[in-house]
């Protein structure tokens, strides 16, 4: 995705914020980066075959995220 298309899939992140965290997600390896050489600069971010590893535990989070929703909406948290 382009910049500004994770920008606009993120509600309320601001500009900062989401450049300080894709570049932290770069280093780390998860994400990958790609510029190409235009004016004004369009730059890529995808996904690693590393950050790819990630899907199990995201996955389990979503679920645990959707369970979470359903017992809010119905009224049985603890």
């Amino acid at each position: 995705m382009r910049t500004s298309e994770l920008r606009r899939s993120i509600p309320g992140i601001t500009e900062r914020m989401l450049i300080r965290h894709l570049q932290e997600l770069v280093r780390d390896g998860i994400l990958v980066r790609r510029q190409a050489r235009s004016v004004p600069p369009c730059v890529w971010y995808s996904i690693s075959d590393y950050g790819m590893t990630l899907t199990p535990v995201l996955e389990t989070i979503c679920t645990w995220g959707r369970k979470h929703i359903r017992l809010k909406h119905s009224g049985r948290l603890p």
